[in-house]
């Protein structure tokens, strides 16, 4: 499994418009191949966003996208400096007793 790693501060008062180029692009993001999750995480003024591919192929094909270039062009309007984007292979995933996500978030388990 491969992560996409993307960093960016953002500019004060533009939080809700950098989270919703996220939430308005996933339906495309998760048709591509090897999408497996994706993870906004806010702190302030700082977004971390996360996404899980299945292969380093699948990562590097989204990363060399349209699709991805669009969406780091759109967040850089709204942060205070370009966002860092770096590419890690997993090394270690552990998964709890009741599973990553519950019924009721629409887990499986």
């Amino acid at each position: 499994m491969f992560c996409r790693v993307l960093e960016a501060k953002v500019q004060p008062d533009k939080m809700e418009q950098a989270l919703a180029i996220f939430s308005q692009q996933m339906e495309k993001v998760k048709s591509t191949s090897g999408f497996l999750l994706a993870q906004a995480m806010q702190d302030g003024d700082d977004l971390l966003v996360v996404s899980s591919w299945r292969t380093e192929k699948d990562v590097r094909g989204y990363a060399a996208s349209d699709l991805a270039r669009d969406i780091l062009a759109r967040l850089s309007a709204l942060s205070v400096g370009p966002p860092v984007v770096k590419s890690f292979a997993m090394k270690l995933a552990v998964e709890g007793e009741e599973g990553f996500f519950s019924r009721d978030e629409g887990g499986e388990g």
